[in-house]
């Protein structure tokens, strides 16, 4: 009877230890996924910010192109208007 329980408790205490191995694997590779995933977006982030301060860049670039021609426009005005 001794034996019968030990062998069940031996039994039993295996399965456990190759469940946790097995939950523990799988718990890492959660892990590694969703650090991939955090990863992918901060990378997507990165590059959204990049085009969104490319676009303000551009804009800017166009008022002050806009600006120079409005003022050598009143130039050219006023030029010909003395």
């Amino acid at each position: 009877m001794l034996a019968a329980v030990l062998t069940v408790g031996v039994g039993l205490a295996g399965l456990i230890v190759a469940l946790w191995r097995d939950m523990r694997a799988e718990l890492r590779a959660v892990d590694t996924e969703l650090r991939a995933d955090i990863r992918a977006v901060r990378a997507a982030i990165d590059t959204d910010r990049l085009a969104h301060e490319a676009l303000h860049a551009a804009e800017r670039q166009i008022r002050v192109d806009e600006r120079r021609e409005l003022l050598a426009a009143i130039a050219a005005i006023r030029e010909d208007a003395s």
